[in-house]
């Protein structure tokens, strides 16, 4: 009987194609990207082959290290036109990509944003620079950088460095709403 291979889902073979080409454009090996982002080779591997599924720590830890947008490792039709076709997951955040802007100075992502009740996600440093804006729609989150957290209720909003390790923590037993815009510095 042949082995059974896993299902490789489209964004998964799109985003490692993707991830593979944004390595191989700045001359790196899968041991040195590996290294910069703090991930295992074997998993990288599997990422660029599709048959591993990224989710938003690991897409965050290789785009931080590869120094680009979390926008650039997906795959383009997604990063240009506004609309994932799959939501990328955390710990306790499901986000799904609205839409990307660029100026002169930065690039901006917009995504919409599922916070999962009683979940944290801790988020390691984003590229030097980086700032969220998060705006809540419904429930409440504690967020921000982990040695000062903000509360957010529906209809307010904060801004805070992502730069920094920051942490996200959904309060009261209700799924969080909320838009993100991540700017980034170029």
């Amino acid at each position: 009987m042949p082995p059974v291979r896993p299902h490789r889902s489209p964004l998964a073979v799109a985003t490692g194609e993707r991830l593979r080409r944004l390595r191989d454009a700045r001359g790196l090996t899968v041991s040195a990207l590996a290294l910069r982002s703090g991930l295992g080779k074997g998993t990288l591997s599997e990422l660029e082959t599709g048959r591993r599924n990224p989710t938003l720590e690991t897409l965050y830890a290789l785009t931080t290290a590869l120094e680009v947008p979390l926008s650039a490792a997906l795959p383009p039709g997604e990063a240009t036109t506004g609309a994932s076709v799959a939501p990328i997951r955390g710990d306790a955040i499901e986000a799904v990509l609205v839409d990307r802007f660029t100026d002169v100075t930065t690039i901006s992502e917009l995504y919409r944003i599922t916070l999962d009740a009683d979940r944290v996600q801790d988020s390691e440093p984003h590229a030097h620079g980086v700032t969220e804006h998060w705006i809540v729609y419904a429930g409440a989150v504690e967020l921000g950088p982990v040695d000062a957290l903000t509360r957010l209720g529906p209809s307010e909003s904060c801004t805070f460095a992502g730069d920094v390790p920051h942490r996200y923590r959904v309060l009261g037993g209700t799924d969080c709403a909320a838009t993100l815009l991540v700017r980034y510095l170029h």
